[in-house]
């Protein structure tokens, strides 16, 4: 078997990229495997039968499951003796294939069948386009056959810590398993055989799994079903949130929702939060794990060389190779100015009544990082200094080059960016409410009301660009404004930290050409030095980013602006099937009439999708249950 493009399964916290056929080619020039907990468990897996080249007819998919009908390759007026059918199915602990063959002829056929699997256990920092090289010396890779089965272990230790991953790989109807030894540190793995006869039209299965044999089974959340009525829209955004669902890496007692495919299958902080605050009214059930998760990972300690600071909420939480060995910072990184304000939003918005009582010290810690390291008390505004070994900037626009002036010149220095100052407003006003109503600490209460009002007078003062009208980006080091029209402005519409002639002012000037494309919110307007419609955060469309605004403009009143806007992300997902990416080309219909994809985007991803939802609820109220 062998097919061209890529596609994609995914399910509770487990990937598997592919050829369309299911095969797994390492010579691809797309990354291909088979992932959980972001290592590569199979990097082949190529089935032959009687060394016949086989074409896919037919095929069936759905988010973690594909069925591939396949007949052998023979001239026009020739017929095929085996016709083959390969399902497969992802889950928690790795990847489930069922193979039937089934005697097309009235004669007696005599059937060989060979898979080749193999693995390098690679960590997939290595593998991203992005990807640095990284000193793996020292790890030993082990094969050993038990009855069945060929169980491939890796193991390395390295800066006093150990890292361990197997992958069993285990069949039924008896095969010979062969040992193929790595050559030049090439990939370990082994070949499975079946020789079988059939009868005339006799039919044979085999069911074959690659599993991590540590991980626990777990149901597949994205096999549940959904309503029959549902808009293609919010079907295929359910089924992708559903899919994104998975056991928290450190805490597998708590499901999160996965931030997208294929590198950001874990927790973070700031992308949970906004989907589960985007995705509410669909999924009420997601939150409640998200926050245990992210209280169970909250920062108890400096920890410089992740950028921990006690009482901070997580940015990104990682479990492979590289992180576990600590060669990249992003075991448990707290890289987010923005994730810490959110988390008590959607504690007091989201949070279940147990939920809110049991979490309080952690909202109180939180807060405290807020007006301390985070800057409010001393500066006046909640800040980030950037990470030149992790993350330059800590806002949801992470991109080096994400925070520049007018002139296109890099914002130096502690930067405060001006949608962190509305989360910052939002966190300490809804804080304030449960601290009077379920905490009973009205001091306390009348404390935070107090430093919310100073924070929303200083931003006002230090933020609004007179000539301009709007909001800067943000302030840099020296305290200049950045000052650029940028879709983060939308943000302080979403979290109300703006009056209301304020908000009317940036709602009408997010609406003008240079910041609608017609598709959804630019970034960036076109009018800025470093605009570029084809950038990560410079000039393209990022669904949430629109939803956001939109979600804004409705909470103020201005129901016609947010409906333009959830109707053009409605639009937009047609190009893609329905499944809105992490973003795309910030290109108007008159440049071209269709949205133009972002290579590298993330699908699913979980605050795309969750801004499906949201579009599609704007527009079709009438259709909400």
């Amino acid at each position: 078997m062998n097919g061209g493009s890529a596609g994609l399964l995914v399910t509770g916290g487990t990937i598997l990229l592919s050829a369309p056929d299911g095969s797994i080619d390492p010579g691809s020039e797309s990354i291909q495997g088979l992932f959980v907990g972001d290592t590569r468990l199979l990097a082949s897996w190529w089935l032959r039968v009687s060394g016949s080249s086989y074409a896919a007819v037919s095929s069936e998919e759905t988010v973690d499951t594909r069925t591939v009908a396949s007949l052998p390759v023979v001239a026009r007026n020739a017929t095929g003796e085996v016709f083959l059918v390969v399902s497969q199915r992802v889950s928690t602990t790795g990847l489930e294939q069922t193979v039937v063959l089934k005697n097309l002829t009235n004669h007696r056929a005599s059937i060989a069948v060979h898979l080749e699997a193999a693995t390098d256990f690679a960590d997939q920092f290595m593998l991203r386009s992005d990807k640095h090289d990284f000193d793996r010396s020292g790890g030993r890779t082990s094969a050993e056959v038990q009855g069945n089965s060929l169980e491939l272990r890796y193991e390395r230790h390295h800066n006093g810590r150990d890292f361990a991953s197997a992958v069993r790989i285990e069949s039924t109807e008896s095969p010979a398993i062969s040992i193929t030894t790595p050559v030049n540190g090439g990939l370990a793995g082994g070949t499975f055989q079946w020789s079988m006869e059939l009868d005339p039209h006799e039919t044979r299965r085999i069911d074959i799994t690659a599993r991590a044999p540590d991980q626990v089974v777990r149901t597949n959340a994205s096999s549940a079903p959904l309503p029959d009525d549902l808009t293609p829209l919010r079907a295929r955004s359910l089924r992708d949130l559903q899919a994104l669902r998975m056991p928290c890496p450190s805490h597998e007692e708590y499901t999160i929702v996965a931030a997208g495919v294929p590198w950001f299958l874990t927790l973070f902080g700031r992308d949970s939060l906004i989907t589960s605050l985007l995705a509410h009214s669909d999924l009420p059930d997601v939150a409640d794990g998200v926050l245990r998760a992210l209280a169970a990972t909250q920062a108890k300690a400096d920890d410089p060389e992740h950028l921990g600071e006690p009482g901070q909420i997580v940015h990104e939480l990682r479990v492979s190779e590289l992180a576990t060995l600590r060669q990249i910072p992003y075991g448990r990184y707290y890289g987010s100015v923005d994730s810490t304000p959110l988390f008590l939003t959607a504690l007091a918005k989201l949070g279940s009544p147990d939920l809110v009582g049991e979490l309080e010290e952690s909202a109180r810690a939180a807060v405290e990082w807020m007006r301390g390291e985070g800057g409010l008390d001393e500066h006046g505004v909640l800040r980030y200094i950037p990470d030149p070994g992790g993350l330059l900037h800590q806002g949801w626009k992470d991109s080096f080059d994400a925070v520049a002036h007018a002139d296109g010149r890099l914002a130096t220095g502690a930067i405060a960016l001006c949608e962190a100052q509305g989360y910052a407003w939002r966190a300490l006003t809804d804080t304030a409410v449960l601290a009077r109503t379920v905490w009973d600490d009205p001091g306390w209460a009348k404390e935070l009301e107090t430093v919310a009002a100073r924070l929303k007078a200083e931003f006002r003062e230090r933020f609004w660009m007179p000539d301009l009208d709007f909001p800067a980006l943000a302030l840099d080091g020296q305290g200049q404004r950045v000052e650029v029209i940028a879709s983060n402005a939308g943000h302080l519409l979403f979290s109300g930290i703006l009056d209301r002639h304020d908000a009317e002012r940036v709602s009408t000037r997010l609406m003008e050409p240079d910041m609608f494309s017609g598709w959804g919110l630019r970034t960036l307007s076109t009018k800025a030095a470093r605009y570029n419609p084809t950038s990560y955060h410079n000039g393209s469309v990022w669904p949430h980013d629109t939803m956001l605004a939109a979600v804004g403009m409705k909470a103020y009143g201005f129901d016609a602006a947010a409906h333009t806007l959830a109707s053009a992300i409605v639009a937009a997902s047609t190009a893609f099937d329905f499944r809105l990416p992490e973003l795309f080309g910030g290109f108007s219909p008159d440049e071209f009439p269709r949205p133009v994809p972002y290579p590298h985007a993330a699908r699913p991803q979980a605050w795309a999708a969750a801004a499906g939802l949201t579009a599609d609820r704007l527009v079709n109220p009438s259709r909400m249950p």
